[in-house]
C-alpha cells in the first residue's frame, strides 16, 4: 500500500492530539515480552514516536522508521528537546527492512500495520528478530469508535459532508489471523479499556491528524469546517466536553 504523502502536514496534530497509549498497555508489553533494558527495538511506521518513546526505557537502542518526513522530523525534534541519544529515526517503508538494520529484541507497529503488506513485513520482521524475540502489534482505534455516542454520530455526519471521497481502508482479514499463519508462535491478544475527555479543539485536532481528514485538503475552507464541528457539538452539550471510550489492543507473538 502506497502511503507516501498521506500524512503530510499532519505531524503537529498527530503529536498533540492523538491519545497516548495507556501505561497499562506499555507495562503489559514489557512484562509479556520480558523486556529488561537489553537489546534493540524496531518500531515500524513509528510516526511521531507515540509508541517508540514510552518503550525506549526498556532497550539499549531504538530505531523508528516511517515514510513521512514530517512525522520523523517531529520525532527527532522531541529527541533533541529531551537530549535523548539512543533513539534513531529513518525514512523508509517497512517493506524494505533488511539485515543492514541489524538484529532486534523486539519489533513493534502501533496503529500502522494495516497500511503495510502484512505477510511480507511479517516475514522480514521474523528474520530480523533475535531468537526468543517478540513482535507486538498495538492500536487504539479511531476517536469516533463505533459511532455509538451522539457526539460521534454528529461529527461523522460533518466529516462525511466535507470529505465524501475519503478512502476507508478495511482489511478483510484481521491482524491476528495473518500473524497466526506466519512463522511466529504463541500468539497473545488482549484489550485494555479506559475513558478520556475531549474538548472540541481536541476533537478537531484529532481529525486533522488522520490521513482522511487532513487540514491541507480543506485549504481556505478549514475555518468553515471547524465552525460546523463546533456548532453541532455545542448543540449536543454546551460544555463542549465529551467522553471518549478508549480501547488499547495488543497482538504479541514470538520467534
Amino acid at each position: 500500500m502506497q502511503t507516501h504523502g498521506l500524512y503530510d502536514g499532519a505531524a503537529y496534530y498527530y503529536l498533540k492530539y492523538r491519545g497516548q497509549y495507556s501505561d497499562r498497555l506499555i507495562d503489559t508489553l514489557a512484562n509479556k515480552c520480558r523486556l529488561n533494558g537489553e537489546g534493540r527495538l524496531l518500531d515500524l511506521g513509528c510516526g511521531t514516536g507515540k509508541l517508540t518513546f514510552p518503550l525506549a526505557q526498556y532497550f539499549e537502542e531504538t530505531v523508528g522508521i516511517d515514510v513521512s518526513s514530517d512525522m520523523l522530523k517531529s520525532a527527532q525534534s522531541q529527541c533533541e528537546l529531551l537530549n535523548i541519544k539512543k533513539m534513531k529515526w529513518m525514512k523508509m517503508p517497512s517493506e524494505k527492512i533488511s539485515p543492514a538494520l541489524g538484529s532486534f529484541r523486539m519489533i513493534t507497529a502501533g496503529d500502522a500495520f494495516h497500511w503495510m503488506d502484512r505477510e511480507h513485513v511479517l516475514k522480514l520482521s521474523y528474520d530480523l528478530l533475535e531468537e526468543g524475540g517478540a513482535l507486538a502489534l498495538v492500536g487504539q482505534g479511531h476517536i469516533l469508535g463505533d459511532r455509538s455516542l451522539e457526539w460521534q454520530k454528529a461529527v461523522q455526519h460533518v466529516v462525511d459532508k466535507w470529505f465524501p471521497n475519503r478512502n476507508r481502508r478495511i482489511n478483510a482479514v484481521r491482524h491476528e489471523h495473518i500473524v497466526a499463519q506466519s512463522s511466529f508462535h504463541s500468539l497473545l491478544t488482549g484489550q485494555i479499556h479506559s475513558e478520556r475527555e475531549r474538548d472540541i479543539p481536541s476533537i478537531i485536532g484529532y481529525l486533522y491528524s488522520t490521513s482522511t481528514c487532513r487540514k491541507t485538503q480543506l485549504g481556505k475552507e478549514a475555518p468553515q469546517f471547524e465552525k460546523e464541528i463546533y456548532d453541532v457539538l455545542k448543540t449536543i452539550d454546551s460544555s463542549g466536553v465529551f467522553r471518549e471510550h478508549v480501547t488499547d489492543y495488543y497482538i504479541i507473538a514470538y520467534k
